[in-house]
């Protein structure tokens, strides 16, 4: 094995790496003209909030979050073969607020991962990562192994796609955590997840049923390239997504649109003012709802959840953060 020049290299986080996947995944939907709520008005493209809620009874009580790190360890070189090695240490905290705003750790998972490309080394070699890795309790995953990326994303090298499966390995222990977290919600008490539902398993996990749970995706970091459109014929308004977030108000929400054929609806909310940001995608954030049955979703629960999350906004963040703009309490 050679290993990394002075040491494991700690890598950094993409932040645009969601993003990337979620444009990939969903390439074929960039037009969204289909709005997915009911009950309510909207002036074209957009909504402003109400003073209160119509919906009774809502309380942020969960948050979830996934974390990791992830180091380059070096390459192993076998005959012509080579691999990186990779190890990262994943994470999925759940915190639950009580009356009074006090906040607790309520499940915390924390996961070893080693990973190499199975292809690149000898089957004697892998099946003793494989016996070390299981008395190590971590989990041995093979960099080659062909997933939905591979086809979608086919300019990464191994190195890249040791990063990917990093992320969807987060995002497997999210679902983990939103299973068993089902049976302790209800109308009035719902999970804020932080990212994007679009993800298995959380997108599967949440549409076992034909009603909506009470999980809300907030993403913070969202692809650049849809389209979207309003009304009928040569009135009909389209905006990139530039232009509707550029025209979109603080306090103020989008309308609610339809992806995946209407199994998941998602609109965006401005939560600080526009003028005193660098540009437009600053200060928004994407709000998601799994749909199952891909029926109208009540406008006045999105009108509900987007004041909570309104109300939730001006947090200061511990250290840096580039997403210092668009962070909840």
């Amino acid at each position: 094995m050679i290993p990394a020049a002075g040491g494991a290299l700690e890598e950094d986080e993409l932040p645009d790496f969601e993003e990337s996947v979620d444009r990939a995944l969903n390439e074929d939907e960039r037009l969204f003209d289909s709005i997915l709520e009911e009950g309510v008005e909207t002036e074209g493209l957009y909504r402003q909030l109400p003073a209160a809620p119509g919906e009774k009874g809502i309380h942020f009580r969960y948050f979830l979050d996934g974390s990791f790190r992830s180091y380059f360890l070096g390459v192993i070189s076998d005959s012509e073969r080579e691999t990186p090695v990779h190890f990262a240490q994943i994470g999925g905290c759940v915190l639950r607020r009580v009356d009074g705003g006090k906040v607790h750790i309520e499940e915390l998972r924390v996961e070893n991962v080693l990973l190499l490309g199975r292809r690149c080394v000898s089957e004697g070699l892998w099946s003793q990562l494989e016996d070390l890795s299981s008395q190590a309790g971590m989990t041995l995953i093979d960099i080659t192994e062909w997933d939905v990326m591979c086809d979608r994303l086919p300019g990464y090298d191994l190195q890249g796609r040791a990063a990917g499966k990093v992320r969807f390995a987060v995002h497997r222990l999210e679902g983990e955590l939103i299973r068993e977290l089902l049976p302790r919600l209800g109308e009035d008490t719902w999970l804020v997840v932080d990212g994007s539902l679009l993800f298995e398993p959380a997108l599967g996990l949440l549409s076992e049923s034909k009603d909506v749970k009470p999980v809300l995706g907030v993403a913070k970091c969202f692809r650049k390239d849809p389209q979207f459109s309003a009304g009928q014929g040569p009135q009909a308004e389209r905006r990139s997504i530039y232009g509707l977030l550029a025209d979109l108000k603080e306090g103020c929400r989008t309308a609610a649109f339809a992806a995946r054929g209407g199994r998941l609806v998602f609109w965006y909310v401005r939560l600080r003012d526009r003028e005193r940001l660098e540009h437009p995608f600053m200060g928004a954030v994407k709000a998601e709802l799994v749909n199952p049955s891909g029926g109208r979703v009540s406008g006045e629960l999105i009108d509900a959840l987007s004041l909570y999350l309104w109300e939730e906004r001006a947090a200061i963040p511990y250290g840096r953060s580039a997403f210092w703009h668009a962070h909840l309490y």
